[in-house]
């Protein structure tokens, strides 16, 4: 198990992609704050395995006063790369005083599609809206080819205030150029969703409870049209998720621990597609933060596992930063 620091002074919240020429292509926030900046998320290129990163391209520049993040990513049918990507207005200039969220508003996402491998992107506006919710839709997590030309991606809304929240998956049928269609995972204070389709009828989504902060999976069976809750899997302060398929056939579940004193990032195992899930192990402990994890995995073809995280800080590196984790399922599982 090797762990780095691979992007440094940028606070992150890493979305981890696979290319299809075996690139890997994280996309991040490119500021050292919590979304406290006029800002935009880059994507950062590995062509050697996640031993070294450079810049590569940006999907959206911010407008003045605003920023681009809150992203969801993933590899359309026909091989361009998408970024969903949302953002906040009222964002000061370096060095200006920053106001409270609650007087800011959420900008509604735009459509990033790239030819290139994340190089270049074309921007067009994301337009859906769901009917009889007046909140802004926020991307989240991976995008997902379900079958045909339907893509699946993870959004939630929020109240101004956020204190309440509700998750969705949304649709689209010509492979992201449009999104016309949603289906209500939860109405019960939920976010920051993790999907996962075995199928084109059956998954599973793991959300963040906003109230107290640990994960909730929900399942479907009609291609994600309607979803019920089916358990609990964490106890509170372990936050959000990422699930992806290994090459054993199992699920594998990183998530964010955020608990006073063991700060830091978890992974979990299941065997039987998230009916039951392994105890949770810990890949790297933070000590004390004040924020952390959203962690995001490929797999490549040696078998290793390739973990994004960001961070505030360590000890003897106190700013923001993407953190790398390489490990084997076997150093952990077995």
């Amino acid at each position: 198990m090797k762990r780095t620091i691979v992007i440094d002074n940028v606070c992150g919240w890493p979305n981890l992609t696979r290319m299809p020429d075996g690139s890997l292509i994280s996309v991040v926030f490119n500021h050292p704050s919590h979304g406290e900046a006029e800002a935009e998320v880059d994507c950062y290129r590995s062509d050697d395995e996640g031993a070294t990163w450079r810049y590569h391209g940006t999907p959206a520049q911010h407008d003045p006063t605003c920023n681009r993040m809150n992203a969801a990513c993933g590899i359309a049918v026909n091989g361009d790369f998408l970024v969903l990507v949302g953002g906040w207005d009222r964002r000061p200039a370096k060095g200006e005083a920053v106001p409270p969220y609650e007087e800011c508003n959420r900008l509604p996402a735009v459509v990033c599609r790239s030819a290139d491998n994340g190089r270049t992107f074309k921007v067009s506006p994301f337009h859906y809206t769901v009917p009889g919710d007046d909140h802004v839709l926020v991307p989240y997590g991976d995008i997902f080819r379900i079958g045909g030309s339907t893509l699946a991606c993870a959004c939630y809304t929020v109240t101004k205030d956020m204190e309440y929240t509700r998750s969705y998956v949304i649709f689209s049928d010509d492979d992201g150029f449009t999104w016309t269609r949603h289906g209500l995972i939860s109405g019960n204070n939920h976010h920051e969703t993790a999907l996962w389709f075995h199928d084109k009828e059956h998954g599973i989504a793991i959300c963040r409870e906003n109230a107290c902060d640990r994960l909730d999976q929900f399942t479907t069976e009609d291609g994600g049209q309607t979803w019920q809750f089916d358990q609990q899997i964490t106890c509170p302060g372990i936050l959000p998720a990422h699930v992806m398929k290994l090459d054993n056939g199992q699920l594998l579940m990183t998530c964010g621990v955020r608990i006073q004193g063991l700060w830091g990032i978890g992974v979990s195992c299941s065997k039987d597609g998230g009916k039951n899930w392994s105890r949770l192990r810990a890949i790297c402990n933070f000590g004390e933060l004040k924020d952390g994890g959203y962690p995001t995995s490929v797999q490549l073809d040696n078998g290793e596992i390739v973990t994004h995280y960001y961070a505030s800080g360590i000890p003897f590196h106190e700013r923001y930063f993407v953190g790398q984790v390489k490990w084997n399922f076997g150093e952990v599982f077995e």
